[in-house]
């Protein structure tokens, strides 16, 4: 049930689930659908209990809220670029979300330590492992921060593909389009010590995969769905496995947390 607040979130506060992931969520999707005619696709992936992390491309500053709105059954806490809290009343904002602060020039120890207790808590952690967002809509190189917390907490893992977003809010613009198409898929979920069998790059280029996977199927249905108008035909089309630029073909090594 959805007012099952301790279910979804332990120990988060009744009025931010109640407000935050039960109402706003709602209202997100509805304008979703509205204006971005927004797709959401296997949230019966998402375990009802136990930590989890989700890990998922990065096209847009959409990311955060419509993931959000994905996993609403089971809240977040996601991790943002310390400068993003300067601004105000939107640091103030992000962080009533439960966005952890991320210090790139000081280390991500803080960071670390914040996601660690909100997984052992039992709640989730939103991770985007490519550390900041796509310039061109495709998949690049993922960081591995995602397994050192799946073997440090025994955390479940989730991929997630978002697909549309760089067209409705590429890098460059200050604002997003008023219109477009989204869609978000989650992938089954990895057991930690599945995941981490073969070692931490094999379960970084295995999540990379499935990520790129879904999101190349989510591509080919908003073509379908948009008669061929959407999205662009660019960097995109292309799977990062079928690219030859080292940066994106190349799985990270570094076991350290990537935020926005």
């Amino acid at each position: 049930m959805r007012l099952d607040f301790h279910r979804r979130a332990p120990g988060m506060a009744r009025w931010k689930m109640f407000l935050f992931w039960t109402l706003v969520p709602e209202v997100f999707r509805a304008i979703g659908r509205l204006l971005y005619r927004l797709r959401l696709y296997g949230r019966e992936n998402v375990p009802e209990t136990g930590p989890l992390i989700y890990v998922c491309n990065h096209q847009s500053h959409f990311d955060p809220p419509i993931v959000g709105v994905l996993v609403a059954d089971r809240p977040s806490a996601f991790l943002a670029r310390a400068s993003l809290f300067k601004f105000k009343p939107f640091g103030s904002l992000i962080r009533t979300l439960n966005a952890i602060p991320l210090h790139r020039e000081k280390g991500s120890g803080g960071a670390l330590r914040a996601a660690i207790a909100e997984l052992e808590a039992g709640r989730c952690v939103l991770l985007f492992p490519e550390g900041t967002r796509s310039r061109d809509g495709a998949i690049h190189r993922f960081k591995g921060g995602f397994t050192f917390l799946a073997k440090r907490t025994g955390a479940t893992v989730v991929p997630i593909a978002v697909e549309g977003a760089h067209d409705v809010w590429p890098r460059e613009r200050r604002f997003p389009h008023f219109g477009g198409w989204l869609a978000l898929k989650a992938g089954a979920p990895i057991l930690a010590e599945e995941l981490l069998a073969e070692g931490a790059d094999a379960a970084v280029e295995r999540v990379k995969r499935e990520i790129e996977t879904m999101r190349l199927e989510l591509r080919a249905d908003l073509r379908r769905r948009s008669r061929g108008r959407v999205p662009a035909h660019d960097a995109g089309d292309e799977p990062f496995w079928q690219r030859d630029d080292d940066e994106s073909a190349s799985v990270a090594r570094a076991s350290r947390p990537c935020g926005k």
